[in-house]
């Protein structure tokens, strides 16, 4: 009682103007609002208790999803484990070499279905047990050169020379690989990772995986048996995808439609084993594309999907094969920088605007010409002296944006960094953004621009604004429409026989697909897409093939200084190639077909001028003239609409008024 009294003193304390009545009806609210309240709080408490003492249906749902998917991975893990101590078992008692090849194929198959979640939940113990068998550098010490070690290492240990194979490397080999195995199989508490939308992720990843790498012998260059090791993934990604998504009806699965996409997907692959031979346009466009079309599907329909996050690709488009699956957000320095329509067209006339050259003749367009696909046509662009030449050649810039690395060397990661560097190169532009930035200020019709484009920016137009205007422009230049394209949407009519025979080729014998990964055909390393890889293929210096030389430049060496690197180039996109003529980072070879006859013979070691870290295969392809003509049919497949379309419309510069002295 002493408690209300006080209260309501207080009130009339506080309210002094306040008749009796409404003092009360102000008392009354304000403890019902307290009741109120507490009542509230009491509920939360009452629930998140029975949340904690009693698992809901969702969570004892969850549970059961993540101990089913668990089981299933400590029996392929025991299954790998099992196939690995009997390999080496085999090597102690000297088999045969081919009782040991066979052995391994079967080893390898059951690897690949536990791989499917090792690859996505364990990426350290993938690279261990499974990276390409070549030396590389440590990430954060590029000095320091790791040694390769895994299958792949176990593989040309294998199929190598068999007069020489080491038994003892061998067992070393295996008991390395397999104590990586029980390490993940003893991991305690391991069922908790296999939360539902990181499965299902982990199937789509797998699926790009298995298209992108698995079926180009990428992970397989001696063994070839790519093709029974992606039935491997299927049929681990199928038990997986039945386990993960039994309890749930779907709209769209009366009749069990993705069970069946994915038993005709292995039933082609079972028919189709012949790696040279198979069609492998036709396994992705009718297998492959539909079994990921479904998973997206069960995914968005279970809720089963990954949270929003800056990551290369959207896993929620549905075709991981056409140009929506990227997310440019990504391969952007971040959401106040992002391109819009103002910054683009800002980015253009920068672009074509000598302002940033000290000779003020000089613009990004005068190398990089939309009307050549953005490249000069030169072997090696002419330097702003006009005499000399520079050491590289220009790159097209159409879906350039859709790579982690930029120049040749990879010395830079983004588009704002590489202008940077361009602009105040001594041979390329010499010029300074510092200059540009109180030029630019002194132009009324820029600064109105520059305003509109960033309104957030204390300082419209500053070095970053400036390079980050031309690299929005340069953002907008994605394009991936080509005959392939329409043929991958659906479109049957786009590619003719010799295209897709091509293609096949490209993926499958010539190995081409190894390293110009789809559906970019550049160096971004699918299913992550977050690596842009290098490649050591010895270029000539010049197109003589009786006094061969290895072109002195370096590459990515100059850069990291790591010897695996001495170089190494950055491998470029093939789309558009027909129209970027001369190829190679030092513009040598003119004509598609003379690229064509040096990757035949093995690269620089078939010119007998490869250094001792080339990572290209050495041997020759032994592709005929036939099979030549028709990986360069569809290479010009990969030509695209909006590229040939793209015309460069008139930049009326603003007139660059010298600011008035003060």
């Amino acid at each position: 009682m002493k408690a209300h009294t006080n209260t309501y003193r207080a009130l009339h304390d506080s309210y002094p103007e306040k008749t009796g009545n409404q003092l009360f009806k102000l008392y009354r609210f304000r403890a019902l609002t307290k009741q109120v309240r507490l009542l509230a709080l009491l509920v939360v408490i009452l629930a998140l208790c029975s949340w904690l003492i009693k698992p809901s249906a969702y969570r004892q749902e969850r549970e059961l999803s993540n101990n089913s998917i668990d089981s299933i991975f400590q029996r392929q893990l025991e299954d790998a484990i099992a196939c690995v101590t009997e390999l080496n078992k085999l090597c102690d008692e000297k088999a045969s070499v081919k009782k040991i090849r066979n052995h391994f194929r079967k080893t390898r198959l059951a690897y690949k279905k536990a791989a499917v979640l090792i690859d996505y939940f364990h990426p350290a113990e993938s690279i261990q047990l499974n990276a390409a068998a070549l030396p590389r550098a440590e990430v954060d010490n590029p000095g320091k050169v790791l040694d390769p070690h895994g299958f792949q290492v176990l593989e040309e240990m294998i199929f190598g020379n068999p007069k020489q194979i080491d038994f003892e490397k061998i067992n070393e080999e295996t008991l390395l690989i397999k104590n990586i195995l029980l390490q993940l199989l003893r991991q305690p508490n391991r069922h908790y990772k296999f939360k539902n939308e990181l499965v299902a992720d982990a199937l789509r990843t797998a699926l790009i995986r298995m298209t992108a790498l698995g079926i180009t012998g990428f992970d397989s260059p001696l063994a070839k048996h790519s093709i029974p090791e992606a039935i491997s993934t299927l049929e681990s990604t199928e038990e997986l995808l039945k386990t993960l998504f039994r309890e749930h009806p779907f709209s769209f699965d009366q009749n069990g439609l993705f069970t069946q996409r994915w038993e005709d997907a292995i039933r082609y692959l079972e028919t189709n084993r012949n790696f040279n031979k198979m069609n492998r346009l036709e396994f992705i466009c009718d297998h492959v594309l539909p079994c990921y079309e479904t998973l997206a599907r069960l995914s968005y329909e279970t809720g089963f999907t990954m949270p929003k996050e800056k990551r290369p690709i959207n896993a929620g488009v549905s075709n991981f094969m056409s140009a929506e699956v990227f997310d440019m957000s990504f391969f952007s320095p971040g959401p106040l920088y992002e391109a819009s329509g103002y910054r683009i067209d800002l980015g253009k006339k920068l672009f074509h605007d000598p302002i940033l050259s000290s000779s003020q003749k000089r613009s990004c367009a005068s190398c990089h010409k939309p009307e050549l696909a953005f490249t000069d046509g030169l072997k090696t662009a002419i330097a702003i002296d006009n005499k000399t030449y520079l050491r590289r050649n220009t790159p097209t810039l159409w879906n350039s944006a859709l790579q982690t690395r930029q120049f040749f060397d990879s010395r830079v990661s983004l588009l704002e960094h590489q202008l940077n560097a361009v602009v105040h190169n001594e041979q390329e532009m010499d010029g300074s953004l510092d200059q540009a930035v109180v030029k630019l200020n002194s132009n009324e019709v820029y600064r109105e621009l520059f305003k509109k484009a960033y309104s957030n920016e204390q300082d419209a137009i500053s070095n970053y604004t400036i390079a980050n205007a031309i690299s929005s422009y340069i953002r907008s230049l994605v394009a991936m429409n080509a005959k392939f394209d329409q043929y991958i949407a659906g479109d049957k009519t786009k590619l003719d026989a010799q295209e897709i025979k091509g293609f096949n080729l490209f993926m499958g014998k010539a190995k081409c697909g190894t390293c110009h990964f789809i559906p970019l055909f550049n160096g971004l390393l699918p299913p992550e897409f977050t690596d842009t890889e290098s490649e050591v293929i010895a270029a000539p210096a010049k197109n003589d093939k009786e006094k061969p030389e290895l072109d002195p430049d370096e590459g990515k060496f100059l850069y990291t200084r790591s010897p695996v690197h001495r170089y190494a180039f950055k491998t470029p996109t093939l789309r558009n190639i027909a129209l970027t003529a001369p190829y190679m980072h030092n513009g040598v070879f003119g004509t598609l077909e003379e690229v064509m006859d040096f990757y035949n013979k093995g690269g620089g070691s078939g010119w007998r001028i490869a250094p001792p870290n080339q990572t290209l295969p050495p041997t020759e392809l032994h592709l005929s003239k036939k099979e030549v003509k028709a990986i360069i049919s569809f290479m010009h497949a990969l030509t695209d609409s909006a590229v040939v379309s793209y015309q460069a419309l008139t930049v009326s510069s603003p007139s660059l008024k010298q600011p008035q002295k003060q």
